[in-house]
């Protein structure tokens, strides 16, 4: 066992970072949303982005789909390549100017959009402001479901 963790250091005393603050969710349905696709849904799974709409138009709530979306960048930016991502995000940022919420079938997707913009843009006081409000409305699609639409297994 001891050579799985060899450059662990003994009897170190590892403390976990403090737990983020809950998320507040909305009281109510919004009217509309924009669909965040993913470049996976766009290239190799459209049939998901098509349910995405589906399960979110039988709540009632129009979807608006941005016909430029690509990529939220995360390969990129995993890979190192932060001034490719951030041209991406900056792309993605533009799409996505109104103030409904962006709902992502994707967690990292989402994720990304939610964390990791904001490394991207953390120089750019004026962006930083577009990004902190696109992840406060941002959401993977089956949190939408349930903590927004307020959606359980059972009302399928």
């Amino acid at each position: 066992m001891s050579e799985l963790f060899y450059n662990a250091v003994p009897n170190a005393t590892r403390v976990a970072p403090p737990l983020p603050v809950p998320r507040q969710y909305p009281a109510h349905k919004p009217r509309k949303v924009y669909l965040f696709g993913t470049c996976v849904v766009d290239l190799f799974f459209p049939e998901a982005g098509m349910d995405a709409i589906h399960l979110i138009e039988r709540e009632g709530i129009e979807v608006d789909y941005p016909q430029g979306q690509s990529c939220c960048g995360q390969p990129a930016y995993t890979s190192g390549y932060t001034d490719q991502a951030r041209e991406v995000a900056r792309a993605q940022l533009a799409l996505f100017a109104e103030d409904y919420p962006v709902v992502v079938p994707s967690g990292s997707c989402a994720g990304m959009l939610r964390e990791h913009y904001e490394d991207l843009f953390k120089d750019e006081p004026e962006t930083l402001k577009k990004v902190h409000a696109l992840a406060e409305r941002t959401f993977e699609l089956t949190e939408f479901l349930l903590f927004v639409c307020k959606w359980f297994w059972w009302d399928i």
